[in-house]
């Protein structure tokens, strides 16, 4: 069997380095595309949406649970849910000793 090769379509690293000048079609003045869109900066985020409050879990309704005696029930999963908000509570604290205790 013979091996075949593709060619690859050229990517933005083997174009020129300059940019592409304007051209002029019909009497139409035509920018170059560009191969990326420009990026847009963005402003500093606000400290409090960058950095969240851990919200507490939800507690399962009574329904949730079958009272069967699963090896792993709601609750279980509840209480694994709630020691770790406590831990990311407490490690967000560190992060915000202004934060209200309260929050």
């Amino acid at each position: 069997m013979r091996a075949t090769t593709r060619r690859r379509a050229p990517t933005c690293a083997r174009r020129s380095a300059e940019p592409a000048a304007a051209a002029f079609y019909n009497g139409h003045l035509f920018a170059p595309l560009a191969c990326h869109p420009p990026r847009t900066v963005m402003s500093d985020p606000d400290p409090a949406t960058a950095d969240p409050c851990p919200q507490a879990p939800q507690p399962p309704l009574p329904s949730d649970c079958c009272n069967s005696g699963c090896p792993l029930c709601v609750h279980d999963l509840y209480n694994d849910e709630v020691a770790r908000y406590r831990q990311a509570l407490a490690a967000w604290r560190l992060r915000h000793p202004e934060a209200d205790p309260g929050a």
